[in-house]
Formats: C-alpha cells, structure tokens, sequence
C-alpha cells in the first residue's frame, strides 16, 4: 500500500462523518440510517486493513521460506566449497601415502638388495675358505701318508735292528744265541724239498734248522710263522734231522743222533702214509711242543728253516 492511499482515507472518513452530521441535522430521523451507511463503511475499511495484515503476514512468511531456501542453498554451496578442497587433499593425501609407501618398498629393495650381495659376497668368502681348508686337508693327508710310509719305514728297520741287533743277515731274527731264516717271510718264498732247502741255508752261511733244547723247541713254536694248506703236513717247515743213513735212527746235520722222542707229534714218525719219508718237518700246533713229522726228502715241497750262530 502507497502513502497518497493511506493519507486520502483518513480524509475521506472526515468528509463521511461531516456528511452524516449534516444529514442529521437537516432531516432529524434520517440521521440514524446514515450512520448506519458509515458503520458499513467503516466495516469495510476495517477488512481493508484486515487484509493488508494478512498479506504483510504472508509475505513474511514468503520471506522467511525464501530466506530458509537461500540458507539451505547457501549452507550447500559452503559444504560443496569446504569439500572441494578436502577432496584435493584427500587426494593429495593418498597419493602422498603412495609415494611413501612407494619410497618405504623401494628403501626395503634397495636394503634386500644390499642385504643379498652382503650374503653373496659372504657365500663367496666361505666357499673360498673351505677351498684353502680342502687344500689344507689334502696337503696334511699326503704329509700324515708320508708320515706313515716313513713311520713303517723306520718300525721295519726297528724289528730288523731289534730282531737282529747286528748281530744277524738281514731277513734272519736272533732268538737268545742264535740267529734264524723262516723262508715263508720271503715275498719270493718257493717251496722246495729238503735237499733244496739245506743247500739254500748253507748257501747264506747256515744249514736247516737244530733243535738241541725244550726252550728251543718253545721258541719255535712261539716265533715260527703259521701257514695254511689243505692238508696239514703241507703247513710245515723242513728242519735238519734224518734217518736217511739208518732208518729209524734221526741223526742231525751236525752228526748228532736225537735219542729224545718228546717233540714228534702222536703217531710220528710214519713210513707208511702219503706223508711218509725219512727227513724231519716241523708243523706249528698250539699249545703242545710236539710239532716233529716225518716227510719224502724228495717229492714233498716244504717251506723250511735256517740256523746259524751270530757274527
């Protein structure tokens, strides 16, 4: 509503009543009727007003609606602003954690990768260690088996010099005043029969073996080397006793009968089985010194034995 509106009203309602007033005064009854008309008018002022009011009401309420959508609007197009920009860092924020953790995978390859050459370089080292210790070894294995050659070297000279004194040929043993040959010791041993082997003694300076004593006898069969054959008188030795000029009368090679019958075995001396003979052998039988039996002097081949003082 415009101000010339608001100001003509009130003067319009000051010519009404001045016109009733003089309607009354002229006509006297007729008074009441327009007044009446100017209660009717005044009615219709007051809804006049009465509709301003609600239409200023409603325009307020216009207003507040249009004031609360701009809020809304307003509060949106903020938060749209205030995200915006969170959004970017929050992009920048994972990317961010990914060149870190990009960094982190590199700096733990780049430590992996060290890590492994340290390991390499120290596999190397080892290997190269246990290559000179492997030298090491096979160079102390060929002194030790040196060491051992030499060792049996010297415990051979050992037994000879021990065997002996010196006081013996070398490959003959020295048992208390005599020295003694066991031709089974020989690597080029042949067995020969007891014509062959008395020559071969008496070839070195000896002649087969003379048992005169029971501590002779003992020493024998302590020291003599132990032979193995099928048949047993085939094991023996031969020694220098016969019976080749009388039978049944064992003389030595040194003329000297053997009266004494304590060291043939049970049932020596034979003349009747395939060991029979008129020459002596000596045969290794433990735990008993009767070891003598009797053999062919030709046709039997036997290692044999030798004897001869010392130098």
């Amino acid at each position: 509503m415009d101000t010339t509106q608001a100001q003509l009203e009130p003067e319009d309602e000051m010519s009404s009543q001045q016109e009733v007033s003089r309607d009354f005064n002229t006509h006297g009854h007729s008074g009441a009727l327009y007044k009446t008309s100017g209660q009717e008018k005044g009615g219709s002022v007051f809804s006049r007003h009465r509709v301003v009011i609600l239409s200023l009401g409603l325009l307020n309420a216009v207003l507040l609606l249009t004031a609360a959508v701009i809020g809304i609007f307003c509060a949106k197009a903020q938060n749209n602003f205030l995200q915006g920009p969170n959004s970017a860092a929050n992009s920048l924020v994972v990317e961010m954690n990914y060149l870190r953790n990009q960094s982190g995978i590199n700096k733990a390859t780049l430590e992996a990768q060290t890590a492994l050459a340290k390991e390499r370089a120290g596999h190397f080292q080892l290997k190269m260690q246990v290559k000179q210790q492997k030298a090491l070894t096979d160079s102390f294995q060929g002194q030790i088996e040196t060491l051992q050659t030499q060792r049996a070297n010297l415990q051979s000279n050992k037994t000879t010099l021990e065997e002996n004194c010196g006081r013996c040929r070398p490959g003959w043993i020295v048992l208390k005043s005599s020295c003694y040959y066991f031709s089974s010791r020989q690597a080029s041993n042949t067995k020969k029969n007891w014509l062959d082997s008395r020559a071969d003694c008496i070839k070195q300076g000896g002649d087969l073996l003379m048992i005169n004593t029971l501590e002779e006898q003992q020493f024998m069969t302590d020291n003599v080397p132990r032979l193995s054959s099928p048949v047993w008188w085939q094991s023996g030795y031969w020694i220098g006793l016969t019976d080749v000029v009388m039978p049944g009368a064992w003389v030595w090679v040194n003329n000297v009968t053997e009266v004494d019958t304590m060291y043939w075995r049970s049932g020596q001396p034979n003349h009747n089985g395939p060991q029979s003979g008129n020459c002596a052998a000596f045969y290794y039988h433990s735990d008993n010194v009767k070891t003598w039996y009797n053999g062919n002097c030709h046709d039997h081949q036997l290692s044999w034995i030798c004897e001869m003082e010392p130098s």
